[in-house]
């Protein structure tokens, strides 16, 4: 494989994806049991508070860096590169500058009359070295995934994970007991002290001769900066609303829920522990097949761009039809298995019976979920960003009706933002598809793409259980029977896709010769 490939940048950010998601995991199983149900509950009213803030520099700019910086480079114009990297990082640090001296004045008030809960002043006081931080870290990743060198920002992720998971338990062991509102305060540090890990490896790892180089051509960006920053904004503007109206849902979700489920008829700490049950605990989970999409989706986009650069419709539409493929190929036996062994996943990762019954239903969005961050980051490489923003809107305020009206009825309850969930995704991932084989004319074949990969999964599905219940009969342990069982499913589902011709050998030397 050359290392510019599509496939290469895809299966290196594959495995730090896995990498990262693995210590994400075992980090929230660990602070789960340490803090509780409720700590995390805490934890995730502040968390989208912060996602809110970084939004406005984190979702359009490093996208539009990566698109620019892989449009100038096939074109060869390295200053270009550098010139957009340069602007990039100054309108990023002032306005995460500013965005963090608003979190600070206004904590208090954010606290008490957005989220309504004053425990969540600390931790929000603690975000706000964080908003710069990130900025800048994901100013980075997006240059060095627009010049196709996945390495540095992979490895920033990882060195980020593991400083932030030694850190929070850390100091959490050294101080414990302690009240819930504190021990969530440290979990919000924790953040700040990866990002800063993770952006300290980025700033080594970037060469001192391109630093300098960016000095030297400061000057040029005095004179040519309107022309970049409007560029720049065109790509931004539309993928930053997107954004933001999702984590703007997130934020409403979590003042929202406990709220209405109050009014269902739960108690202030069973309507925050079930809201840390489903926030926190069930959808981590459902995005675990983001682990692939989002390698494709940080791929896809620069790729695209390149070819869009060049007119290449041809390998546009290749591409496209590649990434949709694996796509289709993880999601559904995912699904599967979220739909059939919730229960035991759950149990044995949080130890919390009702999380499975909530993963079991949110496992119905998989497939569906998946498509649209796919198809989402192929739009965005042809530069339809505005398209992806509206379809967004549309579903997110279907989302919303559903949280608004069904939660509070008892007959609903958290089902009820389950049930608008599904919809608002399955909306959004059809209109996504329809806008995409408009510009592509998508060549998707019904039984080798969709077909095919389910009977590989309903022959999975058989070996997971038969497979699971004999470690069980056998008395192994919960991990091993999990683990075994899913992993022996995975390798049925390999030979079969492979046997049955889902994917064929013209498909496989395309994908390890193209660029």
């Amino acid at each position: 494989m050359k290392k510019n490939s599509f496939l290469y940048g895809t299966c290196i950010l594959i495995i730090v994806n896995f990498i990262v998601r693995f210590l994400g995991f075992a980090y929230k199983i660990i602070l789960s049991r340490i803090i509780g149900a409720e700590g995390i509950g805490l934890f995730h009213l502040v968390f989208p508070i912060l996602m809110t803030l970084i939004t406005f520099t984190t979702a359009g700019i490093p996208v539009a860096v990566s698109k620019l910086v892989a449009y100038n480079l096939s074109l060869h114009n390295k200053r270009g590169c550098n010139k957009i990297l340069g602007l990039s990082l100054i309108l990023g640090l002032l306005v995460s500058s500013l965005l963090s001296i608003f979190l600070f004045f206004y904590a208090k008030y954010i606290s008490i009359n957005i989220i309504r809960n004053k425990d969540t002043y600390f931790s929000l006081i603690a975000l706000t070295p964080a908003i710069p931080l990130i900025t800048l870290s994901s100013i980075f990743r997006g240059y060095y995934y627009g010049i196709k060198d996945v390495g540095p920002p992979g490895t920033s992720q990882i060195l980020e994970q593991i400083f932030r998971i030694v850190f929070v338990i850390g100091s959490l062991y050294m101080v414990s007991p302690l009240p819930t509102k504190y021990a969530s305060m440290i979990a919000v540090m924790g953040i700040s002290v990866g990002e800063l890990i993770g952006l300290l490896w980025l700033l080594f790892k970037f060469k001192i001769l391109e630093a300098l180089h960016l000095r030297r051509t400061y000057h040029v960006l005095k004179t040519k900066s309107k022309a970049i920053l409007k560029k720049i904004i065109i790509i931004s503007i539309p993928i930053t609303i997107t954004r933001l109206v999702a984590v703007i849902m997130q934020s409403i979700n979590a003042v929202l829920i406990p709220q209405k489920l109050q009014l269902a008829g739960f108690t202030p700490q069973e309507a925050i522990a079930t809201f840390g049950k489903l926030a926190g605990m069930a959808m981590p989970i459902l995005f675990l097949p983001f682990i692939v999409t989002s390698a494709l989706v940080v791929n896809i986009i620069p790729t695209v761009s390149q070819e869009m650069a060049l007119k290449n419709w041809k390998d546009i539409r290749q591409k496209s039809n590649l990434a949709i493929r694996i796509t289709l190929l993880v999601a559904i036996p995912t699904t599967a298995l979220f739909l059939f062994f919730a229960n035991p996943i759950c149990m044995f990762i949080y130890n919390q019976p009702d999380v499975g019954t909530f993963l079991s239903l949110l496992a119905f969005s998989t497939a569906f979920l998946c498509l649209h961050h796919t198809v989402s980051g192929i739009l965005h490489g042809m530069g339809k960003q505005v398209i992806t923003t509206i379809h967004h809107l549309i579903g997110m305020s279907i989302q919303v009706l559903c949280t608004y009206y069904l939660v509070a009825n008892p007959m609903f309850a958290e089902k009820g933002f389950i049930l608008g969930f599904l919809l608002s995704t399955f909306l959004i991932c059809i209109l996504n598809l329809k806008s995409l084989n408009h510009y592509v004319n998508l060549n998707i074949k019904l039984i080798d793409h969709i077909i095919k990969p389910l009977i590989a999964t309903v022959f999975m599905v058989f070996v997971v259980i038969y497979v699971y219940k004999l470690c069980i009969y056998i008395n192994l342990q919960s991990i091993i029977s999990i683990s075994f069982s899913i992993s022996t499913g995975f390798l049925s589902y390999i030979a079969i896709i492979i046997l049955s011709g889902s994917i064929s050998f013209e498909t496989i030397k395309y994908i390890f010769t193209k660029k």
